[in-house]
């Protein structure tokens, strides 16, 4: 197949024009969400001076998160998904108007602030599972890798790369205001794209108790041997290595490397560009014909190279490790996506997508306190050293009977057994 034609198959999700405004509103959002990630921080130690206030507020967006993420799945399930992220959308760009216009009239007051990230971090709990579980009413399962990919591509660019250095201009230049204003606007486009996509056959539950329909994904994965062992692997490689790289990589570049901000900076770049070049990579190959194994393999090796970063004598190697070890992780999560969007009944498909985040984000205040903790024990080489390794030793889970190579049933016979069941 000749470059151009590869280059045509990867694309060949925006053809669909319902994904494109998906993909495309998602994008600019992202872009929002990096400016907002600078600008919130520097905002809050601006009025404040209190790291503590800082973490309170950082603590306000996520743990509404955490504990309405259950919540949010089996509303997904029951509601259209468009409408849920649409409401969602609308909510952050109020609550970010409303700061924009406190930060402008200068009237920004902690408690204020504190309330209205609350809010934010209260919509995402609804729109993470939502735009999860979308792709599959919008796409055939063929180009769901594709499009996960195109999609970790935009995020790694938007939110990762060039939102945060625009944000970190526009906060020097002119204050946290056009930025905050900038992020609302965002939200206006993201809506207003969602607003534009027509035609969706969307699959909905049966109503039902929300602590049954709840109950009900949490049964559906303990189910699924593959998904229930994976679930379970993920969120301890999580807590023990991906989580604490935010604590971590500063803290190598500063005692192992005695480097400063810039090679901060230049690790960080590193690991958004291994980001990218993966889910170009990922982009551009067919699906994998054991997704299971194969996403595992890639976080296995993800794990792997995270710990080398701990033991490399030189500071441009560890950059170069970090950005591949990035970059594997980012092509598990792409398949894994994947995998859980074509192999979940299309009724179960936002359960299950907040049961994965659920997962992924309950133990990540852990693992970074964890690190911290460990680092004045044995140190920061040991301690990234052995999370890596950790991450890369569950990967044993692929030698369980039924997790490798589970059965594919087709998403309509697990629809019409479901419906059967509640029938009854």
């Amino acid at each position: 197949m000749s470059a151009a034609n590869i280059s045509q198959a990867a694309l060949t999700p925006l053809r669909h024009r319902n994904f494109a405004l998906l993909w495309s509103g998602q994008a600019v959002s992202a872009a929002g969400n990096g400016m907002f990630a600078v600008a919130l921080p520097l905002e809050v130690l601006r009025i404040t001076r209190s790291p503590l206030d800082l973490a309170f507020v950082v603590a306000a967006r996520t743990i509404p998160s955490i504990l309405l993420l259950l919540i949010g799945g089996a509303v997904v399930d029951r509601l259209s998904r468009r409408a849920v992220m649409l409401v969602s959308d609308a909510t952050c760009g109020a609550a970010l108007g409303v700061l924009t216009f406190l930060a402008a009239a200068h009237a920004e007051r902690f408690p204020v602030i504190l309330g209205l990230t609350v809010i934010i971090g209260t919509a995402g709990a609804f729109f993470r599972p939502a735009s999860t579980a979308i792709v599959r009413d919008l796409l055939p399962a063929e180009l769901l890798v594709p499009a996960n990919a195109l999609s970790s591509l935009s995020a790694s660019l938007a939110q990762f790369l060039l939102g945060p250095l625009l944000g970190g201009v526009l906060v020097a230049a002119a204050g946290a205001t056009w930025a905050f204003g900038i992020d609302a606007a965002t939200f206006a486009v993201s809506a207003a794209c969602l607003a534009a996509i027509r035609n969706i056959t969307e699959v909905r539950a049966v109503s039902e108790r929300l602590v049954h329909g709840m109950a009900e994904g949490l049964r559906y994965c303990y189910s699924q041997r593959w998904l229930w062992w994976s679930l379970l692997a993920l969120g301890v490689a999580n807590l023990a290595c991906f989580a604490p790289s935010v604590v971590l990589k500063p803290l190598l570049v500063k005692d192992a490397f005695h480097g400063g901000p810039a090679a901060l900076g230049i690790m960080v770049a590193a690991s958004g560009a291994g980001a990218v070049l993966t889910s170009l990579i990922a982009a551009l190959r067919p699906p994998p014909r054991r997704p299971v194994t194969s996403l595992w393999t890639a976080w296995i090796f993800a794990g792997i190279l995270a710990a080398a970063v701990g033991l490399s004598p030189w500071l441009w190697l560890a950059v170069a490790l970090s950005g591949l070890s990035w970059g594997m992780s980012s092509l598990g999560n792409i398949i894994w996506l994947s995998t859980m969007q074509a192999r979940t009944p299309a009724t179960l498909l936002g359960r299950v997508s907040s049961i994965d985040w659920l997962f992924s984000l309950a133990l990540t205040p852990l693992g970074t306190i964890a690190a911290g903790a460990a680092v004045p024990v044995i140190g920061v080489r040991a301690t990234a050293v052995i999370g890596g390794l950790i991450a890369a030793a569950v990967g044993a889970i692929l030698l369980i009977p039924g997790v490798a190579d589970p059965a594919n049933p087709a998403a309509e016979t697990a629809d019409a057994e479901l419906a059967d069941m509640d029938a009854v």
